[in-house]
């Protein structure tokens, strides 16, 4: 029961990271609206975002994970470190060769004159936000590291202080002109991201590391990088294709990068709080599971964290579908956030919550091939998800602007997660088990009748009180009556079957969450 209770001291600590979250997103919004400014500044903050989720998040650390656990199963903690300080080396050489370029290319172009005021908007903030690059991939990379020792309080913590480091820029902003502001936000970016690599440096040491700079070569590196060239090329065709698409958006209307920043956001609440916080603390036992060769083990965790990871997404997103409006009244609708914004937003987010079961499992499959170290199919099926998304992109926004963009999205995670799915049933025997089965009807019958339920209340106290106290009531009473009417619908539908793990990780709580925080 240990990984269900790092999952939910995880989830618990990404909640008070999401609501900081939800706070700097709504000072940022009410500071500079959906317009050009707040779009350009997005779309530059993607770019060290990408680099994030391709070395730190993304490939690297799935071709890490699997060698580092393995190592450290055979050979104890000092010989995985030395692998880390040799991965580590070569990650620092690579951000620092590709922080100097990107800003010498962006001052190249901004030099140039070619460009629009909008694009020299975005070439500015992209060279002042590049260094930020450098220390969030290289705080993925050790957050990664710390969860094969199960230490995941720091990594679960880690980004309130980027938040807290942009909410405070916004806050001192007031004290300065207006034209600060959005420097002073990005100086909080960098200082936010030092924060994030310290904080996770010092959790290592302390279980013993100390960093010595080593371009050396062995065994091991040498599989970790064959696992990394496929699969960094499977995440650069994904992130690429984040960049791409918003890079269209922002041809398409100048707000609309802001807009679909905002839907995947709110998207991301559930994604973080469980989706990831499920495939973070489960993928280093797989990959342990695989090492000792495991397979009925392994089988079993990838299942438990498929139905756990569903069990959660369906009921937020039918919640957030019936709650949209109130959601953005409270949280959003403030100064320059108009009553227009909120009119464009909503049908952009409820395409991206049609998408958060897709997204959910393709998460969680990807895991599947890379605990077994196949990085290769990943690539393939990511190259066929970009160039199926650009097409789908380039014509449908062509019709409905933002709208089209979310809706391509939409199609393309649903065909990405039938290839993944099909893909590694064919290929591994431990994963050849049903996804859609009568458990998940009825946690989707749950969800639908819970929504119903809250969306009417919600109506009927809509005419109490004006927009924002309404919201704030209707959101205090529907969460609450929402989770418990799921989970006890859940439990007529199914007795205490899909409940069972939850029961014992409330018993078990109390006294798990000490070892969780040291």
């Amino acid at each position: 029961m240990g990984a269900l209770s790092n999952i939910l001291g995880f989830s618990f600590l990404t909640l008070i990271s999401r609501v900081f979250g939800l706070v700097r997103d709504s000072f940022i919004f009410s500071v500079f609206g959906t317009g050009e400014l707040n779009s350009a500044f997005l779309l530059a903050f993607s770019i060290p975002n990408l680099f994030r989720r391709l070395l730190g998040e993304g490939a690297l650390t799935s071709a890490l994970l699997p060698v580092f656990a393995s190592e450290y199963q055979r050979n104890g903690k000092g010989k995985a470190f030395q692998l880390l300080d040799k991965i580590l080396s070569r990650l620092m050489v690579i951000l620092f060769f590709f922080v100097g370029m990107g800003i010498f290319f962006c001052l190249l172009i901004l030099h140039s004159g070619l460009l629009s005021l909008r694009w020299r908007l975005c070439f500015s903030f992209t060279a002042i936000l590049l260094p930020y690059m450098f220390f969030v991939c290289s705080a993925a990379l050790l957050a990664a590291v710390l969860n094969v020792f199960g230490k995941f309080f720091l990594h679960s913590s880690n980004a309130i202080w980027l938040n807290l480091a942009m909410i405070v820029a916004l806050i001192i902003g007031n004290f300065f002109p207006k034209t600060w502001h959005i420097y002073l936000l990005c100086g909080g970016v960098l200082v936010g991201g030092m924060l994030q690599m310290l904080i996770l440096w010092y959790g290592l040491v302390r279980l013993g590391w100390k960093f010595h700079f080593d371009l050396g070569r062995d065994g091991n590196v040498d599989n970790v990088q064959r696992l990394f060239f496929p699969g960094v090329a499977g995440a650069a065709t994904v992130q690429i294709n984040v960049v791409v698409s918003r890079g269209l958006a922002y041809f398409a209307s100048e707000n609309a990068v802001a807009l679909l920043y905002l839907a995947n956001r709110l998207v991301e609440i559930p994604m973080g709080l469980f989706v990831t916080a499920i495939a973070t603390v489960i993928f280093p036992r797989l990959s342990n599971f695989e090492a000792k060769e495991e397979s009925l083990l392994l089988a079993k965790e990838f299942k438990r964290g498929i139905f756990l990871t569903l069990m959660i997404v369906f009921p937020a997103m039918v919640g957030i579908f019936s709650l949209d409006r109130t959601i953005l009244e409270l949280l959003f609708h403030w100064r320059n956030f108009t009553e227009r914004d909120m009119g464009l937003l909503l049908p952009i987010l409820r395409l991206f919550l049609l998408a958060l079961p897709f997204y959910a499992l393709s998460t969680f499959l990807i895991r599947g091939y890379h605990c077994k170290k196949n990085t290769r199919t990943p690539m393939v099926i990511a190259l066929v998800h970009f160039f199926i998304n650009t097409i789908l992109t380039l014509g449908l926004m062509f019709y409905w602007k933002s709208v089209g963009i979310a809706l391509a999205n939409l199609l393309v995670a649903v065909i990405q997660t039938v290839l993944l799915h099909r893909g590694l049933q064919r290929r591994y025997e431990e994963f050849r088990f049903k996804i859609w089965t009568k458990h998940l009807w009825n946690m989707l019958l749950a969800s639908v009748a819970m929504g119903l339920v809250v969306w009417n209340l919600d109506h009927v106290l809509r005419p109490y009180g004006p927009p924002k106290v309404h919201s704030l009531i209707s959101l205090g009473i529907n969460i609450p009556l929402g989770v418990a009417l799921y989970f006890g619908l859940l439990y007529i539908l199914e007795g205490r079957k899909p409940l069972r793990d939850w029961d014992q990780l409330r018993k078990q709580w109390r006294e798990r969450i000490g070892k969780n925080i040291t």
